[in-house]
């Protein structure tokens, strides 16, 4: 009885995880339902439950990720666009725009630069990449490379109603690189001359510092030279005498007698 009970058991638990890959499929269609009706919340529940299953579809990273944007989740997004790029079968350009677009929005900018560009890679035909991928590297300063951009997306895509618009952004882009360039120029120029004036200020101290070395080393030496006379001329006052006598005590000590010169 026991093992008929075992036995059942087995049976409706093989049972379920035959079935698990419907239901997983039942509720990706549930979220997909649920997203496009504007229900993020919600969807995000089921988005994560069809994400634990073992035939995962693809395109769940895309749209948990994007249900996390909606709902302000900017970081949960990122990482999960991220993660479904590691995936095998996901689309890896939708994914990269995706990340791109995300760190944009959180000030990431240098981040979202490197995901756009490995969107491009990943489809060097979309047109959408290179325009966010301009805008982005206007607002880091790289004005050439944005320039080059807002080119590949006319080309790739010249009807676009943002055209006329983009065209007059690359005349003021054009003008802004040329007026970058003078002022670097104008900079450098500067830098050198302030280099040269640096040099000359230099230079200029070394000879007054040499000068007063010079002029200290002459005080010195005649300070030494005056001194060396002073003490030969009271040496020589102490020796000032004519004449000197010697004769001995009684002791048999000499002894000196001075005669002065006033005799």
């Amino acid at each position: 009885m026991i093992q008929k009970k075992r036995g059942f058991i087995l049976f409706i638990i093989l049972f379920h995880f035959l079935l698990m890959p419907g239901i997983f499929a039942d509720s990706f269609a549930d979220a997909e339902l649920l997203f496009s009706r504007n229900k993020p919340d919600e969807a995000i529940v089921l988005f994560e439950q069809v994400l634990q299953s073992a035939n995962t579809d693809p395109s769940v990273y895309n749209y948990l990720g994007l249900a996390y944007y909606q709902t302000g989740q900017m970081q949960k997004a990122l990482e999960t666009f991220l993660s479904g790029t590691q995936k095998d079968g996901t689309n890896k350009r939708v994914l990269y725009y995706n990340a791109g677009n995300t760190a944009f929005a959180m000030g990431l900018l240098t981040e979202a630069e490197n995901y756009f560009s490995l969107s491009s890679i990943a489809d060097p035909s979309n047109a959408q990449v290179f325009l966010n991928r301009a805008n982005t590297r206007v607002k880091l300063q790289k004005l050439s490379d944005a320039s080059d951009d807002y080119t590949n997306y006319l080309r790739l895509n010249p009807l676009s109603p943002q055209a006329d618009e983009i065209r007059r952004l690359l005349l003021l882009l054009s003008e802004e690189i040329q007026n970058k360039e003078i002022e670097e120029q104008r900079l450098a120029q500067e830098a050198l001359r302030l280099k040269e004036e640096e040099a000359r200020i230099s230079q200029e101290l070394a000879l007054q510092k040499e000068e007063q070395e010079r002029l200290a080393a002459e005080k010195a030496a005649a300070e030494a030279e005056r001194r060396r006379l002073l003490m030969e001329e009271i040496a020589a006052s102490l020796q000032n005498t004519e004449s000197t006598n010697l004769s001995a005590g009684s002791e048999g000590v000499m002894e000196y007698t001075y005669e002065s010169e006033l005799d």
